[in-house]
């Protein structure tokens, strides 16, 4: 008697790990059932950033959010990791979320951005280096800086950083009817200090800044999607 009550007692004790083990396998299920961009659309400027927030619904247990997978449509306009959006050239690209079998979507729109900067400080700073040097100040002229206008922009815009124009030609050819002619660019300077310094610290730079020959100059800056592009044209 004693033996059939010990061998009930060892089942019933079976039967209840079994069904303890079969509520913990199904409390451990996730059925991931919605996801959703708060954004449908967004725009950005070039070299821009935007984190895009992300809701989910499921069934179950807590998802692992690690298995949260994004892509770009088009990498090359805007990067996206983590949710994090990054706009790198003008454009437009498609950003797709995936968790759990569910997919959202959000079109984003990237716009280039321009504007001139004040360039007058560096006539001042080619001038202190040339009363430094003993040699003449140099006039403003207004058609030399509307040639600098021209290179600083086409450089900027085509994104070919050179003496040489986006038609093959030199910078120089811009300049017409003078014997002594020069060109100096520059890239990345934030202040016109900054950019007057690299050209004076660099030899052919500064072989231009200090020629007896040249009598006026014009300068100018253009800044594109955050990057400055400067010109500096010299004449007699």
């Amino acid at each position: 008697m004693k033996k059939a009550l010990r061998s009930t007692i060892i089942v019933l004790i079976a039967i209840m790990t079994l069904a303890i083990a079969t509520v913990s396998v199904n409390a451990a299920s996730t059925t991931v059932t919605s996801v959703d961009i708060k954004k449908a659309t967004t725009t950005l400027n070039v070299g821009k950033s935007e984190g895009l927030k992300l809701a989910y619904g499921y069934a179950g247990s807590a998802p692992d959010t690690q298995e949260i997978k994004w892509k770009s449509s088009n990498s090359s306009v805007a990067t996206v990791s983590g949710g994090t959006v990054k706009a790198k050239k003008a454009g437009t690209a498609t950003i797709t979320v995936e968790f759990g079998g569910k997919t959202d979507t959000c079109k984003v729109t990237v716009k280039s951005t321009a504007k001139w900067i004040n360039a007058s400080g560096a006539y001042t700073e080619l001038n202190k280096y040339r009363k430094k040097a003993k040699v003449a100040s140099l006039k403003k002229d207004a058609g030399l800086e509307k040639i600098a206008k021209i290179r600083a922009e086409e450089m900027a815009k085509h994104n070919k950083f050179s003496h040489t124009r986006p038609n093959g030609k030199s910078g120089l050819t811009l300049i017409t009817g003078n014997k002594w002619k020069g060109e100096n660019i520059a890239m990345g300077q934030k202040t016109c200090a900054a950019v007057s310094k690299a050209w004076y610290n660099s030899t052919g730079h500064r072989a231009n800044m200090l020629r007896k020959q040249f009598t006026k100059v014009g300068i100018a800056c253009y800044e594109y999607n955050g990057v400055t592009y400067w010109a500096q044209m010299f004449s007699n």
